[in-house]
């Protein structure tokens, strides 16, 4: 499998949302919501949900699947947002955040943590992430090259 440099950072970086421990592994229930979260009726239909832990190897195998004439990042990352928009307001609170990502695995953050990222995104000052301003985090943190997901 050969994956592009922009490919492999945005891999990373998805994987890094659903192993917010750093194990090196997705648990099977994290990956079964991560498909459903991407609304894909042809690659749901052709991914066996893993009955043990995803590796790194294997989420790409899959990932790159899915690539094949598939979205964008920017339209994975409009998909994500508007699936932990609950409420439907284009925005995202602090609170909808934290849930959506400890629906995902990430246990450790807090209300602090999740308010320091919604003041780190929210240009516009009023306590919200709005989708742009979502994409313009979600694209810095694609740039910084780390590995980690800013969220």
């Amino acid at each position: 499998m050969s994956l592009t440099h922009a490919q492999e950072i945005e891999f990373k970086e998805a994987f890094a949302l659903f192993d917010p421990t750093n194990s090196g592994t997705i648990q099977p229930k994290a990956f079964a919501d991560f498909l459903a979260l991407l609304n894909d009726p042809a690659l749901s239909a052709s991914v066996k949900l893993p009955t043990q832990p995803l590796d790194y190897k294997a989420f790409c195998a899959l990932m790159a699947r899915k690539h094949k004439g598939a979205e964008t990042s920017d339209e994975a990352y409009v998909t994500f947002f508007n699936a932990i928009n609950k409420d439907g307001s284009g925005n995202v609170s602090s609170a909808e955040l934290r849930s959506a990502l400890q629906h995902f695995g990430n246990r450790s953050l807090n209300e602090h943590d999740a308010d320091e990222i919604v003041r780190e995104a929210d240009v516009s000052g009023d306590g919200r992430i709005s989708i742009e301003e979502f994409l313009k985090i979600m694209q810095k943190s694609g740039q910084k090259l780390r590995g980690e997901h800013v969220l």
